[in-house]
C-alpha cells in the first residue's frame, strides 16, 4: 500500500520540475513510510511513497519493464497476482520480483488497457506508456483505494491525495461551490466531485487514457443487476455460494510479509471476517475494538467491547481493546479533515484514533466494510420506497428540509436539486431488474460506500496501515447484488441470509445482537452546544461558511420554527456537525 503521484506536461516545452515532484511525493509521506521514488524524463514525472506488504527486499517504484519505455506508479494489492504471473511467464514475460507491481507492468505489455479487468484487488496506478506517449490511469472496481486528477490547459497531474496535487503550482486551494450542498444534505459527492475546485476523482470502474492533450474517461466494471426471474436458486444455494465466496475472498486477502490483524466491534460483519481469519491465519490472529469510556455506561449491555470480548475469548485471537476520553476525539478534529480533504462526519475521528493505537501492532487489517450496504444492513431498508419513487438519497433524509438553507443564490448556481433528481433517475432506472431492494442497495454501493471507503484510506493510510475489505471482492458484489431482496430482508429483520450464513461460524449473541453504529463520544447536552454553534457561524456572518446559507431560514431550522417544527433533534444534530465540520475545513485548507 503506497501514495502515487504525477505529473504530465503535455506542452512539451515545459518540463516537469523534479523539486516539485519531490514536494508532491512528500505530502503523502504518511502513506509511505518505507521508501520513496520518482522519475523524471522531461515532461513527464511520477512519484511513489512505499508502505512494503509484499516482497519488502524488492518492489521499489517507479517500476520499468525491461526496455525502459513502460513505467508505473501504484497504490493497492493485486490478491491474484502470482496466478497471472504464471500465465504471464507462460507467455515469455520475465519477472525479477515477486511483487504485484510487476504483474501490473508485464500484464499491461501483454494486454493493454484491458489488463484491469483480469486484475482481483483494490488498486489505483498510473503507466507511462513512452512509445505512444500516453498517461494511463486506473481505479479499481469498488474505488477502494483513491485516485484524483486536475487537468488545465498545461499538464494533467495526479495523486492519491488532493494535498499531494495542491503542491504544484498551477493549482491553489477553492472550494467547489458544487460539492458544498451535495456532501452537506447528501453525504455523497457526484460528478466525480471533490470538495476542491479543478480537482476531479477518477470513478471506481474506469480508466483514464491521456494522449494528445485528449482525455478518455472509459468504464470497465459495473455491477449488472440482472432480472430476478432468470434461473433464481434456493436459499440454500445462495447461502452456500456466499459463503463460499467469502472464504476464499478472506483467504486470498490474508496475503502479507508483514505482522497483520482484525478489526473486531463485536457486530456481525467485523466477526464474520475475524472468523474466518482466524481459521486460515498461520498465526494466532490480532484483534482489535475501541470504544470511548462514558459511551459503555450509556450502551450498557449493547456495548461493543462486551460483545468483541466475547468473540475474541470464542476464537482464541490475542485482542487489544482502546478506551478513549472524548477529549481524544476532540483533539482530532483538525488533523483528521486534514487527512480525509473532507467536512469529517460524526464517527470519522474515531476511526482515525483508531488506526492510530494499531500501528505498534499491525501494519495490514481487514475490515468488516461493505456488508450493510450489500446485505441491507441499515434500519430503513425495512420501509424503503420503490427506487422509482425516490426524491431523496435514502441515508439522506429531510433533504428537502435541509436543503432550504442555502442562499438562493447559492443553490441556483449549483443546482444542487436538479443534480440530485438525474443522479436519481440514472441510477435506479438503468435496470430492468424488477427488484426495487437491489435498486436502492445499487445507490448504496455507488455512492454512500465510495465515501465510507475513502474515509477507511484515508484515516489508515494517516498512520501507515493498509485496510483490507473481504466483503468487497468483485465477485461476491457481482453475485450478492442479485440474490433476491426476500432473501436480504425479512419479517422486519436485515441481512437474513448473512445472518444464516454466521449461525454456523459464531456465537448466537453476535448473530442477534442489536446493530450500533461505530462510536463516537455521546453527550446529550451536544445537541443543544452544536445546534449554538453551527447557526452562531452563520449568523455572525465572520465565518467561512455564513455566505452559502440563508440566515433567517437557518435560525428557524435550529429553533424549529414555522416549517421546521417537525424535525427531530437527531437531524438538527447531523447537520449542526456538518457545518462546523464544513469550516473546520475551510480553516484546515486555507480557502
Amino acid at each position: 500500500m503506497c501514495g502515487i503521484c504525477g505529473a504530465y506536461h503535455y506542452g512539451k516545452e515545459s518540463p516537469v520540475s523534479e523539486a516539485v515532484l519531490n514536494r508532491m511525493n512528500e505530502a503523502l509521506a504518511h502513506r509511505g513510510p518505507d521508501g520513496e521514488g520518482v522519475f523524471v524524463d522531461t515532461f513527464i514525472g511520477l512519484g511513489h511513497r512505499r508502505l512494503s506488504v509484499i516482497d519488502l527486499q524488492n518492489g521499489k517504484q517507479p517500476m520499468t519493464n525491461e526496455d525502459h519505455t513502460v513505467w508505473v506508479t501504484y497504490n493497492g494489492e493485486i490478491y491474484n497476482f502470482r496466478e497471472l504471473k504464471r500465465d504471464l511467464e507462460n507467455k515469455g514475460h520475465r519477472f525479477v520480483t515477486d511483487c504485484d507491481t510487476e504483474v501490473i507492468v508485464h500484464s499491461y505489455e501483454e494486454y493493454g488497457p484491458d489488463c484491469v479487468r483480469r486484475f482481483n484487488g483494490m488498486f489505483a496506478f498510473a503507466i507511462w506508456d513512452e512509445k505512444t506517449e500516453t498517461l494511463f490511469l486506473a481505479r479499481d472496481r469498488l474505488g477502494v483505494k483513491p485516485l484524483y486528477y486536475s487537468l488545465s490547459d498545461k499538464a494533467l497531474l495526479f495523486a492519491s491525495e488532493v494535498k499531494a496535487i495542491l503542491q504544484h503550482p498551477d493549482i491553489r486551494a477553492e472550494a467547489e461551490p458544487a460539492a458544498i450542498p451535495e456532501y452537506l444534505f447528501c453525504t455523497a459527492l457526484l460528478n466525480g466531485h471533490t470538495m476542491f475546485k479543478h480537482i476531479q476523482s477518477v470513478p471506481p470502474g474506469h480508466t483514464l487514457l491521456f494522449r494528445n492533450k485528449t482525455k478518455r474517461l472509459i468504464p470497465y466494471w459495473d455491477i449488472a443487476l440482472r432480472q430476478s426471474a432468470e434461473e433464481p436458486q434456493s436459499f440454500g444455494d445462495y447461502k452456500e455460494q456466499t459463503l463460499a465466496l467469502l472464504q476464499e475472498s478472506v483467504r486470498m486477502r490474508l496475503m502479507s510479509d508483514v505482522p497483520f490483524g482484525s478489526l473486531l466491534s463485536g457486530g456481525l460483519d467485523s466477526s464474520l471476517i475475524t472468523a474466518i481469519a482466524a481459521g486460515h491465519a498461520t498465526h494466532r490472529l490480532k484483534t482489535f475494538s475501541m470504544e470511548y469510556g462514558k459511551n459503555s455506561e450509556v450502551a450498557g449491555a449493547n456495548s461493543d467491547t462486551i460483545y468483541a470480548r466475547l468473540m475474541a475469548d470464542a476464537l482464541q485471537t490475542d485482542h487489544k481493546e482502546f478506551i478513549f476520553r472524548p477529549e481524544d476525539y476532540h483533539d482530532m478534529l483538525e488533523k483528521t479533515t486534514w487527512h480525509v480533504e473532507k467536512p469529517v462526519d460524526l464517527t470519522t475521528p474515531s476511526v482515525y484514533l483508531l488506526y492510530q493505537r494499531l500501528k505498534s501492532d499491525v501494519t495490514v487489517v481487514l475490515s468488516g466494510e461493505g456488508s450493510d450496504e450489500l446485505f441491507g444492513g441499515y434500519f430503513f431498508f425495512l420501509n424503503h420506497k420503490p427506487a422509482s419513487e425516490l426524491t431523496e438519497f435514502p441515508w439522506a433524509p429531510y433533504l428537502q428540509e435541509v436543503s432550504g438553507l442555502l442562499n438562493p443564490d447559492v443553490a441556483r448556481q449549483t443546482r444542487f436539486r436538479e443534480n440530485v433528481s438525474t443522479a436519481l433517475r440514472d441510477m435506479t432506472s438503468r435496470f430492468e431488474t424488477g427488484d426495487e431492494l437491489n435498486k436502492v442497495l445499487y445507490l448504496f454501493i455507488k455512492l454512500y460506500l465510495l465515501e465510507m471507503l475513502e474515509r477507511q484510506d484515508k484515516t489508515s493510510m494517516a498512520w501507515g496501515i493498509e485496510s483490507r475489505v473481504p466483503f468487497l471482492d468483485y465477485r461476491i458484489v457481482d453475485y450478492v447484488a442479485n440474490i433476491p431482496s426476500a432473501y436480504k430482508l425479512k419479517d422486519g429483520k436485515e441481512k437474513i441470509i448473512l445472518k444464516e450464513i454466521a449461525r454456523e461460524l459464531l456465537p448466537k449473541e453476535i448473530v442477534e445482537r442489536k446493530k450500533r453504529p461505530f462510536p463516537f463520544p455521546v453527550d446529550p447536552k451536544s445537541v443543544v452546544v452544536q445546534r449554538n454553534i453551527a447557526n452562531e457561524l452563520i449568523q455572525s456572518g465572520n465565518s467561512k461558511i455564513s455566505a452559502y446559507f440563508d440566515k433567517r431560514a437557518a435560525n428557524d431550522f435550529f429553533n424549529k420554527k414555522n416549517g421546521y417544527e417537525h424535525m427531530d433533534n437527531l437531524a438538527i444534530f447531523r447537520t449542526s456537525h456538518a457545518l462546523i465540520a464544513l469550516e473546520c475545513w475551510h480553516k484546515t485548507f486555507g480557502v
